[in-house]
């Protein structure tokens, strides 16, 4: 940001990026459609990155995820839920997580958010179109490892009856919990964790053990 200045002069204190929602739901999205749909049913997350934001201070990341919408034909449509923001502080040089979602199913989750259904291009067709075809080059795009991250289980698509709506997230602050919620105890074999002298914290995404 060295040199940026603001229209009326003043320098830059902050740089926010955001996704574009008509590029991912429009173009990248459909594309790997059937690879998205196979990960999440297998119980993999598929996350997307929503927001970047830089600053003199530190740096935010915040991730949504793709979740799975039945409807009354037996197919599918792609929603997504809240965010996980991470904070990664210049002055104590480590990631943090700020604000963690709940873990929700990856199919059929309580609350959600709808994508855009009418796309904006804003006359950039073709360089959508070039862009994609670069994202698809890029080496195991969406065929996502066993050790990506961690994994869920799947879960199983509840029966919707005719009286089913659509209830969006309302963001409100009881849907998140911090880092202070974290309690440590012996790890168990099923955790991962089978050093009994190494007592790990645990929140949706991410273990402290020891330190």
């Amino acid at each position: 940001m060295s040199g940026i200045n603001q229209y009326d002069g003043t320098a830059v204190t902050q740089l926010s990026l955001f996704y574009d929602e008509t590029f991912l739901w429009h173009y990248s999205a459909p594309s790997y459609r059937e690879e998205i749909r196979s990960q999440i049913q297998s119980g993999h997350r598929v996350r997307f990155l929503s927001r970047f934001l830089l600053s003199q201070t530190e740096i935010e990341v915040e991730f949504n995820e793709i979740r799975l919408q039945t409807n009354f034909n037996d197919d599918f449509q792609f929603v997504y839920t809240d965010s996980n923001t991470y904070q990664y502080k210049f002055t104590n040089l480590r990631w943090q997580p700020i604000r963690t979602i709940l873990s929700f199913p990856l199919i059929n989750p309580p609350t959600f958010s709808l994508p855009i259904t009418v796309p904006n291009a804003l006359r950039r067709e073709t360089e959508y179109q070039a862009h994609l075809a670069q994202v698809q080059n890029l080496p195991n795009n969406i065929h996502i490892q066993d050790h990506y991250w961690d994994s869920v289980d799947s879960t199983p698509a509840n029966t919707l009856g005719p009286t089913h709506v659509n209830t969006p997230s309302t963001g409100s602050d009881t849907d998140y919990w911090t880092p202070t919620n974290f309690q440590f105890a012996s790890p168990t074999p099923e955790s991962g964790f089978t050093n009994s002298a190494r007592p790990c914290a645990c929140g949706t995404d991410i273990c402290y053990c020891d330190t």
